[in-house]
């Protein structure tokens, strides 16, 4: 299946991640350097994946130790159109994480600065519960 085009929110800042209600998904939202803000829903799956993607790059070193804590969550179908199903982290040339997120065919995806993706993964953290990160007390 070739993915559609999708939405850029670019660089963004201000980020957050709650859980919904039902406690079944993650909400992360932020807003973009022309001040609009963004929200997206991901799937737990999708949550935990970029968490453990924010780790590899921001803590290298770590990377090793927080790869058992990885839960299996069980995988949403795509055709559930709004919520996002996979998410991944990519660093780019210029030094800033480039986000991507899947839903369904289409894809969306955010720039981050160092500061803001080390305050993703800190809100992933304790989104996802319980605090995970190798140092971190509860």
């Amino acid at each position: 299946m070739e993915n559609q085009p999708g939405r850029a929110y670019g660089l963004s800042k201000n980020l957050f991640v709650n859980r919904k209600a039902s406690g079944d998904s993650i909400v992360v939202g932020g807003v973009t350097e022309d001040n609009a803000r963004w929200a997206r829903v991901l799937s737990q799956r999708a949550a935990q994946m970029l968490w453990f993607n924010l780790v590899q790059l921001l803590f290298p070193e770590k990377a090793g130790a927080v790869s058992t804590l990885i839960t299996t969550a069980p995988l949403r179908g795509s055709d559930l159109p709004t919520i996002t199903t996979h998410a991944s982290i990519d660093l780019a040339e210029d030094g800033s994480y480039e986000v991507t997120g899947w839903v369904g065919s289409q894809t969306w995806g955010i720039k981050l600065q160092t500061p803001e993706a080390r305050r993703l993964l800190s809100e992933l953290d304790l989104a996802l519960g319980p605090n995970r990160l190798p140092g971190k007390s509860n």
